[in-house]
């Protein structure tokens, strides 16, 4: 049955008012129900509705032009949803308003961390009854949102693990960090504190497990944006409290950001941060990136996935409105990283789906990584929650090759790329004593040497042919060689990461790319192959993947050739797959009759690429 809405009423309208208008056009009325500067007709006659709304559209009504649609009345069950109820309105009252409004109400349950209540009426009528008349009825300042249960599912529609689209903003966690002496009171005895906090903010709050001896504590808050502000308020006021309990002074709020996002929090000069300062009368400070790991924050070994604490320093009210701004400007963020990378793997074909992307935690979409609330357990392949507990990655996703854990994998030929890095990074991609590029090859299962600039023996050891790891690079700038031997996951895994230090060593911003040189070295009997006729295998490889590909034109009497690739990582990765897949095609059609998989290689064959 169709119903006529109408919007854009005047705040003096009444029933008698539209009555009156509506039968002054012939149209005999059922029922009205209205609603703030809205209400819903059904006219005694169904079929008449279409004409009424044609009749009815640009009129005015108290100085004010209505506007009118037709609305479809739904019969969908006997259960009903609930929503955007005050957080001091408990349950009990809700039943009440109701059972003021429908009869044959059989039970009342409240549902998830944002407050959703669900009613199970006797029949169909009784619930579309309670539908009709609760949707955007005024309870203590809020305007309710009914409708049937059905309609709006409470469990979220699965998804394909590499989905980007449909994110809800809604549920991304805001992560704060609290003194641990304060974590008693903010469970309160029997955790009654911490239960009401989360009945009046409709959030979820988690207190992550912390050993005796951290200073600081990890709270993890879920729910609508709303809600979370609201949650870390109440949070605040408990901690403000007891410090002044215990005279420990002021406590600012002190909020977790990945460190891929920092970038654009600060903005260009600071333009941004500066910005949430002057509209809330605030004091921002990121911190650096030498940050202390907090339990249960995304500081993996690697430190690819390492958070700042954005400290903020002023009275509540104005620490929860930067809150706001800047949790908006995460999840913004947020949303861009999901999109970009869904872009770059239809842009550069060919590309394997990195193990580091998974379905998500709390059914997050897959991002590009480093993923900001996510890290990867290579030990265990599978994904670590931010609650603990590792999921395994192939009950989510099929790997690059189409695999599964129970498959038997084909032995892949290893793979030598040699990546040239600025000087001015090498000591942020070897790290304090050797252990970011430690952590970096056993997260990607990939040998990694960085030559030293003198031509003696890198970080992890000696290159035979290697020669001098420092290069005059692209503008003038120094250039240290590193040189990467794996399969072609291993590769992927072990350049992207050393890409992303790359670019957080050089302070850019999220959306900019870093571009980086890297060699493939090919036999130089099969060089002209590469090259095809007129160029035009590297030509379309340099259209296809983005990439600047150079081979050099004074060869020399050598048995190998270096194949130059520039650009971002994705660009690079696709060019480098197409010189593979070239190179085995080649190597295919000089053993017809080789049995395995293509690319496997015997010792001494053509495929020469292992740099020794």
């Amino acid at each position: 049955m169709k119903r006529i809405q109408f919007t854009n009423l005047s705040v003096t309208f009444s029933e008698d008012t539209l009555r009156g208008l509506l039968e002054e056009k012939g149209y005999a009325v059922s029922n009205i129900l209205l609603k703030e500067s809205s209400a819903v007709v059904e006219l005694e006659d169904p079929h008449a509705t279409d004409k009424a709304i044609d009749s009815l559209k640009g009129v005015t009504l108290n100085g004010q032009t209505m506007q009118v649609e037709a609305i479809s009345r739904r019969r969908k069950g006997n259960k009903i949803q609930i929503r955007n109820i005050p957080s001091n309105i408990s349950r009990e009252s809700i039943e009440a308003v109701v059972q003021s409004v429908a009869s044959g109400v059989q039970k009342v349950e409240e549902v998830g961390a944002e407050g959703a209540v669900y009613v199970t009426f006797d029949t169909p009528d009784n619930a579309q009854q309670a539908v009709t008349s609760l949707d955007g009825y005024h309870l203590e300042g809020a305007n309710l949102k009914v409708d049937f249960a059905n309609n709006k599912s409470p469990r979220r529609p699965r998804s394909n693990v590499n989905s980007n689209s449909g994110m809800n903003r809604q549920e991304l966690p805001l992560r704060i960090v609290v003194g641990s002496e304060y974590v008693g009171a903010i469970i309160g005895k029997s955790g009654q504190t911490i239960r009401n906090i989360t009945q009046q903010s409709r959030a979820r709050v988690d207190i992550h497990r912390r050993d005796n001896i951290a200073p600081e504590t990890l709270v993890t808050i879920k729910g609508s944006p709303e809600a979370c502000s609201k949650a870390c308020k109440e949070i605040m006021k408990v901690v403000q409290a007891e410090a002044q309990s215990l005279n420990r002074g002021d406590c600012p709020l002190r909020i977790l950001c990945p460190n891929s996002l920092c970038g654009r929090i600060i903005g260009k000069k600071g333009n941004v941060i500066k910005s949430f300062m002057e509209k809330s009368n605030t004091n921002i400070v990121v911190s650096s990136f030498e940050t202390t790991p907090y339990p249960g924050s995304m500081n993996d070994m690697s430190g690819y996935y390492v958070d700042r604490v954005i400290t903020i320093t002023g009275n509540l009210d104005d620490a929860i409105k930067a809150e706001e701004m800047l949790s908006e400007k995460m999840r913004q963020c947020f949303e861009q990283d999901a999109n970009l990378y869904q872009q770059q793997q239809m842009m550069f074909s060919g590309l394997p789906t990195l193990p580091m992307m998974p379905g998500g935690m709390n059914n997050y979409p897959g991002a590009r990584p480093p993923y900001p609330y996510m890290r990867s357990v290579s030990d265990v392949g599978g994904i670590l929650h931010p609650q603990g507990g590792a999921t395994n990655y192939y009950q989510q996703q099929r790997s690059p090759y189409g695999v599964g854990p129970n498959s038997v994998l084909p032995q892949q030929q290893l793979e030598v790329v040699y990546l040239y890095i600025p000087e001015q990074s090498v000591g942020a991609v070897i790290g304090s004593k050797g252990q970011n590029i430690k952590n970096i090859m056993h997260l990607s299962a990939a040998r990694i040497k960085i030559m030293s600039g003198e031509g003696k023996n890198g970080s992890n050891g000696s290159e035979k042919s290697g020669g001098g790891g420092g290069h005059q690079g692209q503008h003038g700038v120094e250039e240290r060689k590193v040189i990467i031997t794996g399969t072609p996951e291993a590769q992927w895994k072990a350049q992207f990461y050393i890409f992303e230090k790359v670019k957080s060593e050089m302070r850019l911003a999220q959306q900019d790319e870093v571009h980086l040189r890297s060699e493939v070295v090919v036999p130089k009997a099969t060089i002209g192959r590469i090259i095809g006729k007129g160029g035009q295998n590297v030509k379309e490889m340099q259209r296809v993947s983005g990439a600047i590909v150079q081979v050099p034109e004074d060869q020399g009497e050598v048995e190998e050739v270096p194949v130059t690739i520039i650009g971002h990582f994705y660009a690079c990765q696709s060019a480098q797959r197409r010189i593979r897949a070239l190179m085995n095609n080649i190597q295919g059609l000089q053993q017809p009759r080789r049995t395995g998989r293509p690319g496997s290689q015997q010792p001494g064959q053509v495929l020469q690429m292992n740099g020794n």
